[in-house]
């Protein structure tokens, strides 16, 4: 498998973030990212889609459109969704989130809520845009881990929080909020098959304070931290349209996990699940015979937890892991590590699905 890692979740001046599309790019080629999505709120911007070239570090970044809509007239605009691979403005249909829901797949895009569990954090910040409709249906997937969302929580208060965290950015971002991993568990137990991304909602604000003024999470250093990374069978290509839909493909299988680079590159993770002649990797369901063969491999050690329907089975401190079951089930991979003196978030797995009857294929 080809491992490439990229975000899903950011901002330009075509809404409320401060770059424009190529220093976006930039800072995405200079973070050492494959590729990246833009989702402008309730804009889509023709004409940028392609790859984006650095020649300082030698890097290519694809570059690919969607765009976060929601409704602007609700109070607070909650239901906020990502809308990747579309190809026009979807904001017509904010207003209904489950036709919203249905455009975007009929459209060919993938539909993942964003931030949709949130706590409020310190001044302005203390408004949230939670998903609060959830008598919807067909959805690709959840936003596991906004990073923005994390900043804002942990800054919540002006001191000391909100000025340690302005000078100490690698202090902030901690993990998945527990209450958004007890979600996703919730309707993966229902039957759905709900792939798990990350992001960063970078809008690289500036901020401020008795003359100082300081860019704090600015898009490059966003970049190094909260991505997903994707497994694809091949290499990516380098026409557009195939690369776009090798990415398309990846994400909508669930080949993919969540990692949080900058407490170690979590390149090389790998969950894998074998059941007599059968394989399967992250998003793949595999049919149960007698028993299955579960493996983790880390690029590095870490404190690792086999999740089984939102409950550990085996939790280890290790860099290989390995369980034996007979059952079948929702099994998942959480990896954390120690960094500035906290144990943080490294690397959420999508699940591997095993099953006693056989709806899918591993790998289709």
């Amino acid at each position: 498998m080809v491992e490439i890692k990229g975000n899903l979740h950011l901002h330009t001046v075509a809404s409320d973030g401060t770059g424009t599309h190529d220093e976006v790019a930039l800072a995405a080629a200079r973070a050492d990212l494959d590729f990246i999505v833009y989702t402008d709120h309730n804009v889509w911007v023709d004409w940028i889609e392609g790859w984006y070239y650095d020649a300082a570090t030698d890097r290519r970044v694809l570059r690919l459109m969607g765009q976060e809509v929601n409704d602007p007239a609700l109070e607070p605009e909650r239901n906020h969704l990502l809308c990747h691979f579309v190809k026009s403005n979807l904001e017509h249909v904010a207003h209904a989130p489950q036709q919203l829901i249905d455009t975007v797949l009929n459209r060919d895009g993938l539909a993942f809520l964003a931030h949709p569990l949130e706590r409020p954090g310190f001044g302005d910040a203390a408004h949230i845009y939670p998903w609060t409709d959830w008598d919807i249906s067909g959805f690709t997937g959840i936003e596991l881990w906004n990073a923005m969302t994390d900043v804002k929580w942990r800054l919540r208060n002006f001191w000391p929080r909100g000025l340690i965290g302005a000078f100490v950015r690698n202090w902030v971002l901690s993990a998945p909020f527990p209450e958004v991993l007890a979600k996703w568990d919730q309707l993966l137990a229902t039957g759905q098959r709900v792939v798990a991304i990350g992001g960063s909602d970078a809008h690289a604000m500036a901020f401020t304070w008795r003359g100082i003024t300081r860019t704090v999470y600015p898009y490059e250093f966003l970049f190094q931290a909260i991505n997903t990374h994707l497994l694809l069978p091949e290499p990516l290509a380098n026409d557009i349209f195939q690369a776009r839909r090798q990415i398309y493909e990846a994400l909508k299988a669930g080949h993919c996990f969540v990692g949080y680079g900058a407490i170690g590159s979590p390149s090389g993770f790998r969950f894998t699940a074998s059941s007599g002649d059968d394989q399967a990797s992250m998003g793949d369901v595999l049919p149960l015979n007698d028993h299955v063969h579960l493996r983790v491999s880390s690029p590095q050690p870490a404190y690792l937890r086999l999740i089984k329907d939102g409950r550990p089975v085996l939790e280890k401190q290790t860099a290989t892991l390995e369980w034996v079951a007979a059952e079948p089930g929702v099994y998942r991979v959480e990896a954390y590590r120690r960094y500035w003196g906290e144990l943080r978030g490294w690397v959420f797995t999508n699940p591997i699905y095993v099953t006693t009857i056989l709806t899918n294929r591993p790998g289709t």
